[in-house]
């Protein structure tokens, strides 16, 4: 790598050092190797040197194995240097999964513009499965509470039966904390 395209970046992963080794791949694409994706929930990506062109901004992706496909994250320009990401796969790999890339590409503002990360999409409907997710949970447990009675069949339910219900859920949510998206 040229000295002076070394250290332009910086990844940020809670609670391991901040990286800025990224792989220069060709005059504008850059690459980092990222172990144990698995248990990444956000990460923060920042320019450390200004030295792209004005009018262009850093598009950000990232790739699993084989590394082959590339889902736009998002950007950052010299007027927003940097930004924080929910990290897209989140939830998604199971945790023996190696690693992955981190790719930075340098474009210009007009082709950024266009881009719409799939994430925020994906971020959606992961809410709406784990509201559902947790919304079935509740109704299971409330179903433990039905009694048939002369008038047909009714939920008898006892006075802190939310709190109850709270307390498994946190239990299997330290087990598990992806339980309820799962569908059994």
């Amino acid at each position: 790598m040229n000295p002076s395209t070394a250290n332009l970046f910086a990844c940020v992963i809670p609670g391991r050092t901040v990286r800025t080794d990224f792989k220069q791949v060709s005059k504008t694409r850059f690459i980092l190797n990222v172990p144990k994706p698995a248990t990444i929930r956000e990460f923060a990506i920042s320019i450390l040197k200004p030295t792209i062109p004005k009018g262009h901004g850093i598009t950000i992706y990232f790739s699993l194995p084989p590394f082959k496909d590339w889902q736009y994250v998002g950007s950052i320009t010299l007027s927003h240097p940097s930004e924080i990401y929910s990290a897209p796969w989140r939830g998604t790999l199971p945790a023996n999964v190696g690693g992955l890339q981190l790719g930075l590409s340098i474009e210009s503002s007009e082709f950024i513009k266009n881009l719409h990360p799939q994430s925020q999409y994906e971020e959606e409907k992961k809410l709406i499965s784990s509201v559902q997710g947790i919304a079935v949970d509740l109704y299971n447990y409330l179903q433990s509470f039905a009694k048939t009675t002369r008038w047909g069949e009714m939920l008898v339910v006892p006075p802190k039966f939310l709190d109850k219900w709270l307390k498994k859920f946190e239990t299997k949510h330290k087990q598990d904390p992806y339980f309820w998206l799962k569908k059994s």
